[in-house]
């Protein structure tokens, strides 16, 4: 398939304050971690602030300690979380900013749903690390909230592209607003209610991602753009091996609880992988048929 003279958006095209934004915010917060850390690693702040006492028993291979930071390698890892949504707001600022052309792909033509996309990466890293900074029922619940709503805001980018706008009398209306709007009241319904859905909860969030994934392969066939599919690809055997790994945490069969290399922290790294790279992917797309592209190019 040629795509004509059609330019790809690629990593290289940003300009210089995109990755000072996000690996500086990212460096800053990490001091600040780090100090917190020197601080009050023998005290147990959240037994003083919440009254919450220590829980021996978890479903976390890690240690639990009487610091500021209960699980520190489970706390710490989701950092990378953070930087990748710092990334991802920082790409659709800059192409919020820029003029586009047609023939740019919806993510970047339409930057809203990336950047809530990339405000639900944040969530996710401040509500785990603070679920295994603070082992408490309500960091769980920003936990799951995170978990929920990156997926719930992925799932609403890639099908705002298939219908970008809809007719409204004489006018056609964008459809982002309201694809945003529900990822966002959803994923807070979930997570206020997911002990309401049991088993069922987790099978739908898992079927949510292989509609997702299927999707992109049905896409390779029938759609009319052409994307960088080593994105894809990386992203789903980073969740392969991020999910792979998960298991041996649970099962004890990774490191020692006393080690900083933990299972359950490589599933923060590779799962912020697998987002990144579903990030890139989205912008990496260009029509096959340049000559023919309009404003609605889905």
């Amino acid at each position: 398939m040629s795509n004509g003279n059609a330019e790809r958006n690629t990593l290289r095209g940003a300009p210089r304050w995109v990755h000072g934004f996000a690996w500086g915010v990212t460096g800053a917060f990490t001091f600040l971690l780090v100090v917190l850390y020197l601080i009050y690693r023998d005290t147990d702040v959240w037994l003083i602030l919440s009254d919450t006492p220590l829980r021996k028993e978890h479903a976390f291979n890690e240690a639990v300690y009487g610091g500021i930071y209960r699980q520190r390698s489970n706390t710490l890892s989701n950092l990378a979380y953070v930087l990748v949504g710092l990334y991802v707001i920082a790409y659709a600022w800059w192409d919020y900013r820029r003029p586009t052309k047609e023939t740019d792909p919806y993510a970047v033509r339409h930057p809203a749903l990336m950047g809530l996309f990339g405000l639900t990466c944040i969530e996710l890293g401040i509500g785990s690390g603070l679920m295994h900074a603070a082992m408490t029922p309500w960091g769980h619940k920003l936990d799951v909230l995170g978990m929920i709503a990156t997926v719930s805001a992925l799932f609403a980018l890639h099908w705002a592209r298939w219908i970008p706008s809809i007719a409204v009398g004489v006018r056609r209306w964008p459809t982002w607003p309201v694809a945003g709007f529900l990822a966002v009241t959803v994923s807070i319904f979930l997570a206020r209610n997911m002990k309401m859905f049991g088993v069922a909860g987790n099978t739908a969030y898992a079927g949510l991602i292989g509609v997702v994934g299927t999707s992109m392969a049905l896409e390779h066939f029938f759609g009319r753009t052409s994307r960088q599919y080593r994105w894809a690809v990386l992203s789903f055997v980073s969740l392969a091996l991020a999910f792979y790994i998960w298991n041996l945490d649970r099962a004890g069969q990774f490191s020692s609880p006393e080690s900083w290399f933990q299972g359950h922290a490589i599933w923060h790294l590779l799962t912020a992988v697998t987002l990144g790279s579903a990030a890139i992917f989205y912008r990496s797309e260009v029509p096959i048929n340049p000559d023919s592209a309009g404003p609605d190019l889905r």
